[in-house]
């Protein structure tokens, strides 16, 4: 239902999941794609959507005065567009909207369940200033067009990626209106310059999905196995280099304590932890605080967390004596968001670790996930907001949202040494650690799936 990098950033209690939301109901039915017809049942639903999702967010936003801005006059705005719309999308696109003109990286509307699934068979991200192609599957249509690893991204259906707007690209295209293609503008590693339009893989899935009576066990045994493969994704992968060098890449801080837990009892039998947090959007607030305190023997001030009635002492509690004890380098990228924010920036405030790679996403906020739902006759439909329920102050006083954390050594990769497997962030890290691999031999350790 989410994209990942945007359910990442819930950082309180565990991110979301398909089957969560679903198991909220008896059933749920989809309220259709962006061509769908629009009913006037389906205006009302919109509405509704607005209503509670405004009342939720003054209720629960950790601004008690909504940073001065106008929420009435926005949902003003919000319902006159869903008055005038000529599709379901429209109308689901002025909900989000309205949450988007708060500017806060973890307030945002998340939609009802959609009838498809898209894959586009690439995803994209910023290294310093510059959105490149960061991944793409073999069997794609972005694949089979020649679109590699390293290629610059200059547009995406006409709209230019930055720092500032490359999540809400993501959160459009993945989230609120996915597409059957896209039109990108790319340059090549070589410096060759192409217009191409990338169809996505496109699979339909069931309007009202059943959870009780004859068909709910196929339905329900697909979003388990949906849920399966999400997790199996969120798993660290580990790479032993004797016993100098414990290499653990997390991809997210969704995750049970057990998962931490068993990587920082594998670190203690090493000289060196390399940490690396990049591509990680968050997660668990819980999980984070796991980590930090498992690099010290002893309790560690990570900040603050202002709420909107008041300020409490974000705290890791040190493991003591089981605590690991040995070297700490943290690999961060633009992608790198909310928790793993945090991890990096305790390291470098706590001269604990040293921080490699490039700025962090900045994205840095305390997030509650409100599952809601709206009656569709027998059925009811799901959607959900995320509300920033509190501010972070680290223990300097500083603040990271908008910011994120500067590494004490940026190190980037070229176009070049992407489409080539090649990692300098990690030769460097793992030079620090007594290591001599070059970048290409560094890539092959954790090559990208």
């Amino acid at each position: 239902m989410c994209a990942k990098n945007i359910v990442g950033r819930v950082a309180a209690g565990c991110a979301p999941t398909l089957l969560l939301m679903l198991l909220l109901c008896m059933a749920a039915t989809a309220a259709g794609a962006a061509a769908d017809e629009l009913s006037e049942m389906d205006r009302s639903h919109a509405l509704i959507m607005l209503r509670d999702t405004r009342e939720t967010i003054e209720k629960d936003y950790f601004d008690a005065g909504l940073k001065g801005v106008d929420v009435g006059a926005l949902a003003g705005t919000a319902k006159a567009r869903i008055e005038k719309a000529t599709s379901i999308g429209e109308t689901l696109a002025a909900v989000a909207q309205f949450t988007l003109e708060l500017d806060d990286s973890h307030t945002f509307f998340v939609p009802p369940w959609q009838t498809a699934i898209v894959d586009y068979g690439w995803s994209m991200g910023m290294i310093g200033d510059v959105c490149h192609v960061m991944e793409v599957k073999p069997d794609s249509d972005a694949a089979h067009q020649g679109v590699v690893r390293g290629d610059v991204v200059k547009s995406v259906n006409g709209l230019v990626p930055t720092r500032a707007t490359l999540w809400r690209l993501e959160y459009l295209f993945h989230t609120l209106r996915p597409q059957p293609g896209l039109h990108v503008e790319l340059i090549a590693p070589g410096g060759a310059a192409r217009e191409l339009d990338l169809a996505a893989n496109v699979r339909q899935r069931k309007k009202v999905v059943a959870l009780n009576g004859q068909s709910s066990g196929v339905d329900i045994a697909r979003m388990v196995d949906e849920q399966a493969q999400q997790l199996r994704e969120q798993q660290p992968r580990v790479v032993e280099i004797g016993k100098q060098v414990l290499l653990v890449r997390l991809p997210t801080f969704a995750i049970e304590d057990n998962v931490i837990e068993a990587f920082l009892d594998k670190a203690r039998r090493h000289e060196t932890l390399v940490l690396d947090l990049r591509g990680n959007p968050g997660g668990r607030m819980d999980a984070m605080r796991l980590l930090v305190g498992g690099l010290s023997k002893a309790d560690v001030s990570i900040g603050s967390l202002k709420w909107r009635d008041r300020s409490e002492p974000m705290m890791a509690k040190g493991n003591g004596d089981d605590a690991f004890t040995g070297r700490v380098f943290v690999l961060v990228d633009a992608r790198s968001a909310s928790a793993s924010e945090l991890v990096a920036r305790a390291m470098q405030l706590t001269d604990r670790g040293t921080v490699i790679g490039d700025r962090t996403a900045g994205a840095v906020m305390t997030s509650r996930f409100y599952p809601l739902r709206v009656s569709h006759g027998e059925n009811v439909i799901a959607y959900a907001v995320s509300v920033t329920a509190a501010d972070v102050i680290m223990s300097d006083g500083g603040r990271l949202e908008k910011k994120g954390v500067t590494p004490d050594f940026e190190t980037l990769p070229t176009a070049q040494d992407l489409a080539e497997g090649r990692d300098p962030a990690l030769a460097q890290a793992l030079k620090f650690a007594g290591q001599s691999l070059d970048a290409k031999q560094a890539g092959a350790l954790l090559p990208s799936r």
